[in-house]
């Protein structure tokens, strides 16, 4: 019995020849699915703004999303090895959203898509983590943008959904579930991220360590608060949002409650990126 156990613990071992070769091949890899990521949420990022700010209709917006982006990420994900069910239920329910949904409800497929802006914190996080001030700073902007999207992009679907079932629209109970399901992958993605931090680096992780005890943390509340509020206001109170003066006072917002860690950047380099420069210099 004993034998047979650990000829099986051995057999699930791959053999590798050059094992330090193997792992260098890994990173690698790893840092080049990063870069097609952040470029597709970068990509993403600059269209929903351009959509925001009137640049982009909403027809171009979902060519944009769904030609340039969605693909661009599918074919990294499946590429690198990266693709999983959650992507798989992320992905096909966008393509269902555009090809089901009537025309009249895609001006929320702009609302929900604002999640590709911490996105692209969250990939320039990994792809710094050997920086500790940089990834400080990117972890910090990660979390400040992430609650309060979070909250408002699921929000707006429940309360929609909730307008329109008391209005006896059969329609509304499709919101439900797209904002259940929408809810669902984010607190998958969110607990996937804090073990990612917390536990792996914890010498970065001062924002999701409050993140992973929000209940206990004002500051995360308010984000989170502040989302489902604007979800509110916009469903429910009609309000039109003055867009630049919206944009300003979240970019304010964000930058000041990651000042420290910008100012640590100002400061002073890292020591990778000292060793960097003396290369370069010799």
């Amino acid at each position: 019995m004993n034998s047979e156990t650990s000829y099986a613990k051995k057999a699930e071992k791959p053999f590798i020849r050059f094992p330090d070769k193997f792992e260098a091949a890994k990173k690698v890899n790893s840092k080049n699915f990063r870069r097609l990521i952040i470029l597709a949420n970068f990509i993403s990022t600059v269209n929903c703004l351009g959509y925001f700010f009137g640049y982009v209709d909403q027809i171009n917006f979902w060519r944009i999303e769904m030609f340039a982006v969605q693909s661009c990420k599918m074919l990294a994900e499946v590429v690198y090895n990266k693709f999983g069910l959650d992507l798989f239920v992320h992905h096909t329910c966008m393509f269902l959203f555009y090809f089901l949904v009537p025309e009249t409800f895609l001006w929320l497929g702009p609302q929900g898509n604002m999640i590709h802006i911490p996105f692209t914190f969250q990939n320039l996080y990994f792809l710094c983590r050997h920086d500790t001030t940089r990834a400080k700073l990117f972890s910090g902007l990660f979390w400040t943008i992430w609650l309060p999207i979070v909250a408002y992009r699921n929000s707006i679907a429940f309360f929609l959904g909730a307008k329109y079932i008391l209005a006896e629209q059969a329609f509304g109970r499709v919101l439900i579930g797209l904002g259940a399901l929408g809810a669902t992958l984010d607190v998958f993605w969110t607990r996937e991220f804090l073990d990612a931090q917390i536990s792996i680096h914890p010498e970065e992780s001062d924002w999701a360590r409050s993140a992973a005890k929000f209940y206990l943390s004002p500051l995360c509340l308010i984000l989170l608060g502040g989302g489902s509020y604007m979800a509110h206001l916009i469903v429910w109170k009609d309000v039109s949002v003055p867009r630049l003066q919206f944009f300003l006072t979240v970019v304010a917002l964000v930058l000041g409650l990651n000042w420290r860690n910008l100012v640590g950047i100002s400061r002073g380099t890292s020591p990778r990126n000292t060793k960097r420069t003396a290369r370069v210099s010799s």
